[in-house]
């Protein structure tokens, strides 16, 4: 389900699944913490008008509440977020074939239980996404994991990587530092 970037989309993959040569990684780990905008931004709140009356009606975060994955979350904490959305799917009685369906009752109804990937690793949020993108290939370079920048991020020479020891914990560290702005 997830390949290593694409678990962002899936980094925000590392967590579900399967490692193809040189995917593309956008993240691990993540809490139950919800971002109070959902990707980094902040919800605004409607202020009452200067006379005490509403200012008017606001449009509800699609969102507000979903599991939100930080850059410093473990892989047992992201495979969690994602076993909630995936069961949800089940309990649902939606398939595999949710993609071709997205707008389908029980996709719609589990919305809510989707995470969202650490918005330091969307390119449209993170200005400085290309640099802390080589500083991450340079980080996990200097720990002997061989990877290279992407077209859609970073990834591995090869999957042996993966087998490296203290990957993981490498890789959330090598993650922190360089999209972290710990540089």
């Amino acid at each position: 389900m997830l390949k290593l970037f694409e678990r962002a989309a899936v980094f925000t993959a590392v967590g579900a699944a399967g490692l193809v040569v040189l995917t593309a990684c956008g993240g691990v780990g993540g809490n139950d913490d919800t971002d109070k905008g959902g990707q980094g931004e902040v919800a605004s709140l409607t202020s009452p008008a200067a006379d005490g009356g509403s200012a008017g009606a606001s449009t509800a975060d699609p969102d507000a509440g979903r599991p939100q994955i930080r850059l410093d979350s473990t892989q047992d904490d992201v495979n969690r977020m994602w076993d909630g959305w995936t069961a949800c799917l089940k309990e649902h009685g939606v398939d595999k074939t949710y993609k071709r369906h997205p707008n389908a009752p029980g996709v719609k109804a589990c919305a809510g239980k989707l995470p969202l990937d650490p918005p330091e690793l969307d390119p449209a949020k993170n200005p400085d996404f290309d640099d802390d993108t080589r500083a991450m290939v340079q980080c996990m370079n200097k720990h002997g994991i061989k990877s290279v920048v992407t077209d859609r991020g970073w990834g591995l020479e090869d999957g042996a990587s993966l087998n490296a020891p203290n990957y993981d914990s490498i890789m959330v560290g090598c993650q922190v530092k360089a999209f972290g702005g710990d540089k």
